[in-house]
């Protein structure tokens, strides 16, 4: 986890508003100590003070004081390679305020800001250690979710899931879906994920072969014309990929179930 900048009780006059159309390279974590106005991927917030919230890469956000000095801590940082299992693992709420029950994560920023002025030749290591324990702090605050927090993703994800199920044939592109909802293309599958228990590929996968059983048993249609409804290119693709779902071929597995 590589922690590029951090800032603490950053001040700003009371008409303080920063515009950020593209968002910022990198992931963000902001706490902001007055009562502000906060907009994310086009979501207006009224936050008050010890207010959280986690902003992934280049999403859209505003951050506007609320007719009084405006204050916030801050973190920036992108993740490596190896991070990604353990972001993955986590339940953070993303792109939206995360209330904070008292200053800890305001008090282990100004840690991080102090180690990051420092000369210690250990300081990149020991960042990276104090954003893991940040992250696993707002992960036990994220769980479990608030019924507002459920709601906020989980009426648009069970909605795409059902388009999912409703027209498997569709040509689905995980960054399009992401597009759509206003949210980057990590956020998106993990969110999915959490929520389903299975990734949008996946799933994406599982409506065509449970679309493929049923036109198998329920119709006359050939294998090819199929593969063609379920959204594959190819029948050899079809068929290689039935064949691992249910362990035997589209004509075996007809005429089987179809005995008697």
């Amino acid at each position: 986890m590589d922690l590029y900048q951090v800032g603490w009780h950053w001040k700003h006059p009371a008409d303080f508003c920063i515009k950020r159309p593209n968002g910022l390279h990198g992931m963000q974590l902001i706490v902001i100590n007055t009562k502000a106005q906060v907009s994310v991927s086009g979501t207006e917030f009224a936050v008050q003070p010890n207010t959280a919230f986690l902003i992934e890469n280049c999403v859209p956000h505003t951050l506007r004081a609320a007719g009084e000095e405006y204050s916030d801590d801050w973190i920036r940082f992108t993740p490596e390679q190896e991070d990604r299992v353990f972001l993955d693992g986590l339940s953070l709420a993303w792109h939206v305020p995360v209330v904070l029950p008292d200053d800890t994560v305001s008090q282990m920023i100004a840690i991080c800001d102090k180690i990051a002025k420092s000369a210690s030749a250990e300081k990149q290591q020991i960042l990276h250690h104090m954003l893991l324990s940040i992250l696993l702090y707002l992960n036990g605050l994220s769980q479990p979710r608030t019924a507002a927090r459920r709601n906020y993703y989980d009426r648009n994800l069970e909605s795409l899931r059902k388009r999912i199920y409703g027209n498997p044939a569709e040509d689905w592109s995980i960054p399009q879906i992401a597009e759509e909802l206003c949210i980057s293309v990590s956020h998106f599958q993990r969110l999915y994920k959490q929520h389903f228990g299975i990734s949008c590929t996946n799933d994406i996968f599982m409506s065509r072969m449970e679309y493929a059983k049923k036109l198998l048993l329920e119709t006359e249609l050939s294998a090819a014309e199929i593969a063609e409804q379920c959204g594959f290119r190819s029948y050899e693709h079809f068929s290689k990929s039935f064949a691992k779902y249910a362990c035997m071929p589209p004509s075996r597995f007809r005429a089987k179930n179809r005995e008697g």
